[in-house]
């Protein structure tokens, strides 16, 4: 899993960086074969004015061309990156069962085809 970071209104620090790498791995394990890439945007949206103004958006690359969108604003940055790692771990698991259980209905609807297109 490849995990790509952007920030816009103010430089990335090593310990934004390993913060947002750690909540990633933790929410996301058991879910990495299936992830291709994560793209991260973390932006002060009202520079140094304050109030309700960082956010991390996050978007999720899956192996099957699907890819899952997240976005969580806050006043501190961290609880922004922790609100949308978690959006990202119900979701992303979410798309994945769903994704599983489509394949496997189609299967099922395989077996019902007259028994002379199955032999040849």
């Amino acid at each position: 899993m490849r995990i790509y970071v952007q920030t816009q209104g103010f430089e990335l620090t090593s310990a934004i960086d390993r913060y947002l790498r750690k909540k990633l791995t933790r929410n996301l394990a058991g879910s990495e074969k299936d992830i291709v890439a994560v793209d991260v945007f973390l932006e002060d949206v009202n520079g140094p004015k304050g109030g309700v103004d960082k956010k991390a958006s996050l978007c999720v690359r899956l192996a099957s061309r699907l890819s899952v969108k997240f976005e969580a604003s806050h006043e501190d940055l961290y609880h922004a990156i922790a609100v949308a790692t978690r959006k990202a771990k119900h979701s992303v698991k979410r798309t994945l069962c769903r994704h599983k259980r489509i394949g496997k209905a189609e299967l099922r609807g395989l077996r019902h085809f007259p028994r002379e297109i199955q032999m040849g």
